[in-house]
């Protein structure tokens, strides 16, 4: 059983037998702490990852192809040409989506994850937050899931499966395993050396009273909304209470217009990312 004492231990057993965090976010996080970072160093940073190269000179050559000019080779150019904040998201997308993807633990939990975090960065840009820490604390929002998972697999599949009737996922893994996923993912966050913001926004992010950033404030709520949209469907998508506190930390107002729009988008980027590749 996991509990407050071993529970430091136990996760940093756990994170060696999880892939590789990803190396580029956690430069990308420091780069975000960096004002002064500049494109020609993300763009650098870039170059070493073939995968996220590709994406960067994709996205150039797709605004190039509509003005009629040839492509490009050099993801330099290209990254010059997209700018610096949608670079950072290419960068964090790619290397997040690969890192969750890549853990055993079910598409429905890849999926929710991804979810959350396209909530949690169309959130950030409505409240002025950051975008990039927003969606890598979507992406592993749920990653104690994964630990626990680990741990013991099938009694993981039967207490996620008993919550699904009555929404007591946490009590139910704390039952049998001592602490809930998000205790778990917290401490992962802490193994890694995440930012604050981002253990914070693991810890909390079901606890629909409390607020300890903005950051935490998206997280929670994204999680609201993902399952108001039954984004993916599930029959365990349910909204029962709504952080209120979270709504006011972060200024937003349910009939404005705006709030529209970032339901509209939520749903068409999810979909989008969910097509096969």
């Amino acid at each position: 059983m996991l509990n407050s004492a071993n529970l430091a231990q136990e996760v940093a057993k756990m994170a060696k037998k999880l892939p590789a965090f990803p190396t580029i976010v956690i430069q990308l996080l420091d780069m975000l702490r960096d004002e002064s970072a500049s494109l020609e160093v993300l763009a650098r940073m870039a170059r070493n990852d073939p995968i996220i190269s590709a994406n960067i000179l994709a996205q150039a050559n797709h605004v190039r192809r509509i003005h009629a000019q040839s492509d490009l080779t050099d993801s330099f150019v290209a990254a010059s040409i997209i700018g610096v904040n949608r670079v950072r998201r290419i960068v964090v997308s790619t290397g997040m989506n690969r890192f969750v993807s890549s853990v055993p633990g079910g598409l429905f939990l890849f999926q929710h994850s991804l979810a959350v975090a396209i909530a949690a960065q169309e959130l950030a840009a409505l409240s002025g937050e950051s975008q990039d820490l927003a969606y890598i604390a979507g992406m592993l929002h749920d990653v104690g899931q994964l630990g626990l998972n680990m741990l013991d697999e099938r009694a993981f599949e039967k207490v996620y499966m008993d919550s699904i009737a009555d929404g007591r996922l946490l009590l139910r893994e704390a039952e049998v395993f001592g602490v809930d996923h998000c205790a778990v993912g917290a401490q992962l966050a802490r193994y890694w050396n995440l930012p604050e913001e981002i253990y914070s926004a693991i810890l909390n992010h079901h606890d629909e009273e409390t607020v300890t950033c903005p950051l935490q404030a998206a997280i929670c709520l994204s999680e609201t909304i993902v399952r108001a949209l039954d984004l993916p469907a599930s029959p365990k998508n349910r909204v029962t209470l709504i952080n209120q506190h979270a709504v006011t930390e972060l200024g937003l107002d349910w009939s404005d217009p705006d709030m529209a729009d970032v339901f509209d988008r939520c749903v068409t980027r999810f979909r989008l990312a969910s097509q096969p590749q």
